[in-house]
């Protein structure tokens, strides 16, 4: 059975596309069929796999208009066992358009559910924001991963972002459940990572820690996730055993 899993935080810069990116492609390793759906305006998530967003027909916008079929947005990428639904910049203009629509929340779970036979996981990375797409992401997943910088700001945030999680998952989603957070370019000098670290460790369940390291943004430039451009690496390792630890919990 197909799982759905939001990758989410309201505070930007947190790492939440490299995060969907390598967990996914690292699915794929595992030998699993995987939808990485870009729910961003800002493309992250299409661009870090080598598309264009203004070149697609089809992307997420007219899918969440209802005027397209979902089937029709998906595109293989270069890594075997990984399909994109991509962005657009047309995603945010949406956004005004939806806001009356009473079924604006609906819609993303609605189009999932026509490709979940399809596919084993569905991995969604939503924009650093609470919109009418991150609701509707969370509204349609089973599982919530939360990648969190081990910085003061950051930990203020992912207390916000958590209240709004149990929020919806009382109003809109009561089959939702927090698999937990990654600490993520965290320095193991800094006195300030450590402490919010270990802060984090007594609030919520730490599947890994993402290390800031050049080998993440050196696979970018490759168009490649980490787990595959340096999968000898302590960082991609520490993806991959995240990944483990994510399909022990989701049953995948």
């Amino acid at each position: 059975m197909c799982k759905v899993l939001c990758v989410a935080n309201q505070k930007g810069g947190v790492g939440k596309t490299t995060l969907t990116y390598n967990v996914g492609c690292s699915f794929a390793l595992e030998g699993k069929k995987v939808l990485l759906v870009d729910l961003d305006g800002l493309c992250t998530l299409t661009k870090a796999n080598g598309f264009d967003p203004s070149k697609f027909d089809t992307s997420i916008v007219e899918v969440l208009e209802n005027s397209k079929n979902i089937v029709g947005a998906i595109y293989d990428t270069e890594i075997a066992g990984v399909s994109l639904l991509p962005s657009s910049p047309m995603l945010d203009t949406l956004e005004l358009k939806m806001v009356s629509k009473k079924d604006k929340y609906d819609r993303l779970k609605n189009a999932l559910e026509i490709v979940k036979p399809i596919f084993d996981v569905i991995l969604i990375d939503c924009s650093p924001a609470l919109n009418v797409f991150s609701v509707s992401a969370l509204s349609a997943a089973d599982y919530l991963l939360v990648p969190a910088e081990t910085k003061y700001q950051s930990d203020f945030s992912l207390d916000v972002f958590l209240t709004t999680y149990e929020t919806i998952k009382e109003v809109r989603n009561p089959n939702i459940n927090l698999l937990g957070v990654v600490a993520t370019m965290y320095n193991c000098q800094a006195t300030e990572d450590k402490e919010v670290l270990q802060t984090l460790k007594e609030k919520v369940e730490v599947l890994g820690i993402i290390k800031r390291t050049t080998a993440v943004s050196s696979a970018v430039k490759k168009g490649l996730p980490c787990v595959i451009a340096n999968r000898r690496t302590v960082v991609a390792k520490e993806f991959r055993e995240i990944t483990r630890k994510i399909m022990c919990q989701m049953e995948v």
